[in-house]
């Protein structure tokens, strides 16, 4: 049997993850306000008290966020109760909450300095906010909010949402403009036609391929750095992820939360009616190793994960519940013909004969548990049982991911 050289690469374990830097996230604390009072006796109703008389005390709290998105289409002005229907974090919200929630929306699709809502709850302002956030990935012109609540005595009579616009309506639409020309050339090459698997893999490669992680990228909080200037953080992945998505209808939602216990963001999607997370950050190669001098790859252990997977290095940390995700129906190694739940080195060898005689320069395949994934690499590497099937190899590399069990052998 003809011997081949083998090597592991170095520095690309997986789970060994550098620090957050720049991954903003949603606020999960919100700081209540020092708020103005009326005295007892006068009538609530007053919104313009006269001259002399004591005006409300208002304090404005500027809450950070990420930007939002407008997802398939911006909705028509004047036209906002329902257009949420369907998105996942909206659905979480009782009726009080969707009420508030649409108030909010309205008012940053209308440009509107501010808009009263119709609650007294700053908890109410704080979940719907939240729920905003996660279902609008790309509404880049907004940075967060204020808002004025007014009391009588102790008693909070009226809140007062201000959305904080980062730049005029004019220059939002023509930038707008520019995202839209990006988006349109970037999801041309994906059918109308296939299938929610297909739209998601594209997705998935596209934003890897054609974005960058970039600490300190201009724009990074939000979708204007993955479209305008090619290089992002966490938070303008999961933005640009949610966005593009929406665009090919299949439903997103931006979940915020901890990753080896720094501040990240991903995603909650929905496959055939079937929920899934997806790590579009930690599916970019060169972010497992920022000082990595090898050529940039996606990962796709990082699409369609179950919460077990996710969870392996992922906490999320949101103000809604979120749904059990425990199919691997949509797992890329399942649709790819890479997933072995029982050992079979003729079924594996050919995915790598295929894969070398194609002139791939890499595959990965899975398995469903340690056991067999030791079983194939003491095979086919160890024993180098590999050049039964790949003639003429003479080198390999080979990155592991013990926890996903995964082996990508690399052919360059």
């Amino acid at each position: 049997m003809k011997r081949v050289r083998t090597r592991i690469l170095a520095g690309v374990c997986l789970f060994a993850m550098l620090l957050f830097s720049g991954c903003g996230f949603f606020p999960e604390d919100f700081i209540g306000t020092n708020p103005g009072q009326m005295e007892q006796g006068e009538n609530p109703g007053e919104t313009e008290p006269s001259a002399g008389e004591k005006t409300p005390e208002e304090e404005e709290q500027a809450i950070a966020s990420p930007q939002f998105g407008s997802g398939q289409q911006e909705p028509v002005r004047g036209q906002i109760q329902g257009i949420s229907d369907g998105r996942y974090a909206y659905e979480c919200l009782n009726d009080t909450e969707k009420q508030v929630y649409d108030q909010m929306l309205h008012a940053i699709l209308n440009y509107d300095e501010k808009v009263d809502l119709d609650t007294n709850d700053t908890e109410v302002t704080q979940k719907a906010y939240q729920a905003l956030c996660a279902d609008y990935g790309g509404l880049f012109w907004v940075q967060g909010y204020t808002f004025t609540s007014y009391t009588m005595g102790e008693k909070v009579i009226g809140l007062e949402f201000a959305p904080d616009y980062r730049m005029e309506e004019q220059e939002k639409e023509e930038l707008q403009s520019q995202v839209d020309l990006v988006v349109d050339q970037w999801l041309a090459g994906i059918s109308a036609e296939a299938s929610d698997y297909e739209k998601t893999r594209y997705v998935f490669e596209t934003l890897i391929e054609k974005v960058d992680y970039v600490e300190g990228a201009p724009e990074n909080q939000n979708i204007l750095s993955v479209f305008l200037y090619g290089e992002t953080v966490c938070q303008g992945y999961a933005c640009a992820t949610q966005y593009l998505l929406e665009q090919l209808g299949i439903p997103s939602t931006v979940v915020s939360g901890y990753a080896n216990g720094e501040a990240h963001a991903w995603n909650l999607i929905e496959l055939d009616q079937i929920y899934y997370y997806m790590d579009t950050t930690w599916g970019n190669s060169t972010y497992l190793d920022l000082d990595s001098q090898q050529e940039k790859f996606v990962n796709y252990n990082f699409m369609c994960m179950t919460e077990t997977e996710l969870r392996l290095n992922h906490e999320p940390e949101t103000g809604f519940p979120l749904p059990e995700c425990n199919s691997i129906e949509h797992n890329y190694y399942v649709q790819e013909g890479r997933y072995f739940d029982s050992w079979d080195p003729e079924a594996i060898g050919s995915v790598f004969r295929e894969a070398w005689e194609s002139g791939q320069s890499s595959v990965a395949v899975k398995f469903i548990n340690s056991e067999l994934y030791n079983q194939m690499k003491e095979y086919f590497v160890n024993q180098q049982r590999i050049t039964d099937y790949c003639n003429g190899i003479d080198t390999i590399y080979y990155m592991e991911s013990p926890e996903f069990c995964v082996i990508t052998v690399n052919f360059d």
